[in-house]
């Protein structure tokens, strides 16, 4: 056996693996980053802080549905990397955090940056482990990576200890991981499942995020086709089918638009696909249609009846169930399906006129709502929405204002909603896909808390544009100030940051828009600066307190006073 430290292991593992980049910063280079250097061709990208190390991987793992890696340091390092990993166990991404811990033989004595990392990292990951015998790397890395991809994905978490990490020992050669494993749901369930949907008048299908990462497009596709029933997404199920097709009605719960909740409300039949049904994409719980069968096809036994009993459970991956239960379906009578399509166009048609009519209305102060469909209009297909959290930005959520319309061009942050994370994740999604536009909207708070990552942007000649709509406020919670009658107290930012000089101090480009006349060329020129790999900021001036109807509906309902 060669003699080896762990550190060259898990470089050579992860190009075995397959992971083109590494995201994070080193404290000491020779862990890690050395032998990434010396024995792979795989990228280091370096960021500013540990946490966009994993906010990249976050999204690399989401745009390609591949484990991604970020790295960083011990102690702070550590803890600066936890919301990150939060965000992806609440996404269910397989993304992959090293890092070199204090050394083992100081362990308990006091050591600089001394943390029980695998404790602190536990709650948020779905391995953490610590390696304390360098012998065992392989196994480790390996089964790093089987976790991190199979049954409900998720992050794992590696802790090198320093003294371990550069210890040379007889190593046993690296054998990759196994990769995913695919399973199927029971033949009776699926039977049963199949009387269901035969039996049904109005059904319909709504996916998550695990329809999303067992790249269940088609298969989804196909058995909406197959019943012409309507396709609803929760956000991580968002990409899985182009929200331009006739049988898409978009999101769910705070996310419902009126032609979409019209449908859902009546609906007979639910199938849901790879989705935990959580607060945010069913309203609280608070949206079901009454009376309604619900079949649930999930990989991970512990997501069934969580919060929702079903008539039928398929436990299995999403591309197996639903090829199963479409093989089980009885011919479905051609003027039914018609029918049912027919009656989606006529709740769709007129309202996505209105909503066209809306978004051309070039009203003072400017509307988030033109400036999002304007993104539709002049990026167009092949370009990736990156999504940030708050009130301004949720209009980049609601189709069809804003209409995802390629398969898979979408990354949302899970149930978690980490602010700053789709600001630097935007970095990484071209990174990942560099044939592919990229666009973060965001809103003025969310960017304050990333901006330091646009010099990342800069150096790896990233063309990508951030729309930062800015009301000068945390929006959200000041709209529930005003519905509950409070003092507009530590939610108005008095001082504005002018974010065209923070990009342009950071080797990028960027514009202020006040005026509805000039967003249209304002996104043209940067559309135009990222083709030559400028990364743009456009900040733009919306009016406040300007939402979605049926986010109004939700918070008066819940917030008035």
């Amino acid at each position: 056996m060669p003699r080896m430290t762990p550190w060259r292991v898990i470089a050579e593992a992860l190009a075995a693996e397959g992971v083109e980049r590494v995201y994070g910063l080193p404290g000491n280079p020779l862990h890690l980053v050395a032998d990434l250097m010396e024995h792979t061709e795989i990228d280091i990208v370096l960021l500013r802080h540990e946490h966009s190390g994993v906010a990249c991987a976050f999204a690399d793992s989401r745009i390609s549905r591949r484990p991604a890696v970020a790295f960083g340091n011990p102690g702070p390092g550590i803890t600066n990397m936890a919301t990150g990993l939060l965000e992806a166990s609440s996404a269910s991404l397989p993304v992959i955090v090293l890092t070199n811990g204090t050394p083992l033989e100081s362990d308990g004595k006091g050591a600089f940056q001394e943390l029980d990392s695998v404790a602190h990292l536990a709650p948020v990951t779905k391995w953490a482990t610590r390696i304390v015998d360098p012998a065992t790397t392989p196994w480790v890395m390996a089964r790093a990576f089987d976790v991190a991809v199979n049954g409900r994905p998720g992050p794992v978490f590696i802790d090198v200890p320093t003294d371990i990490g550069l210890r040379e020992v007889d190593m046993p050669a690296y054998r990759p991981s196994l990769g995913r494993h695919r399973s199927r749901p029971a033949a009776d369930a699926v039977a049963a499942a199949a009387e269901l949907v035969g039996a049904a008048k109005r059904p319909l299908i709504w996916c998550g995020s695990g329809a999303y990462a067992s790249g269940a497009a088609e298969e989804v596709l196909a058995c909406a086709e197959h019943l012409g029933a309507p396709v609803f997404t929760t956000p991580g199920g968002r990409g899985i089918i182009a929200e331009d097709h006739g049988l898409s009605l978009g999101q769910t719960g705070l996310y419902f638009t009126e032609a979409g909740k019209s449908y859902f409300d009546s609906a007979d039949l639910v199938i849901a696909v790879g989705t935990r049904l959580e607060e945010f994409s069913t309203g609280g719980w608070s949206y079901w249609p009454r009376d309604a069968k619900f079949i649930q096809i999930d990989i991970d036994p512990q997501a069934i009846a969580l919060n929702q009993r079903p008539d039928v459970a398929l436990v299995g991956d999403a591309v197996l169930a639903l090829a199963d239960l479409r093989d089980g379906l009885a011919p479905l009578d051609a003027a039914a399906r018609a029918a049912r399509r027919d009656e989606i166009a006529a709740l769709k048609e007129p309202y996505l006129a209105r909503v066209d009519a809306e978004c051309a209305d070039l009203r003072r102060p400017i509307r988030a709502r033109q400036v999002v469909a304007a993104i539709n209009r002049i990026f167009g297909h092949d370009t990736i929405m990156v999504h940030e959290n708050g009130g301004a930005d949720l209009w980049s959520y609601y189709w069809p204002y804003y209409k995802v319309l390629d398969v898979g061009d979408d990354i949302p942050m899970g149930e978690q909603t980490a602010m700053g994370m789709g600001i630097i994740g935007t970095i990484a999604a071209k990174l990942a896909r560099p044939d592919k536009q990229v666009v973060c909207v965001s809103g003025d708070a969310a960017m304050q808390m990333a901006m330091m990552e646009m010099a990342t942007a800069a150096e790896r000649r990233c063309g990508v544009t951030w729309v930062v709509l800015n009301n000068q406020a945390l929006g959200w919670p000041q709209y529930i100030q005003v519905l509950t009658g409070k003092q507009e107290v530590a939610t108005n930012f008095h001082v504005g940051t002018d974010f065209v000089s923070v990009a342009r101090a950071q080797g990028c480009e960027g514009r202020r828009i006040e005026d509805p006349a000039d967003v249209d060329a304002g996104l043209t020129a940067a559309r135009d600066a990222n083709k030559k790999g400028i990364p743009f900021v456009l900040d733009i001036a919306i009016e406040k307190h300007d939402y979605p109807p049926h986010f109004v509906m939700h918070h008066e309902a819940n917030f008035s006073s």
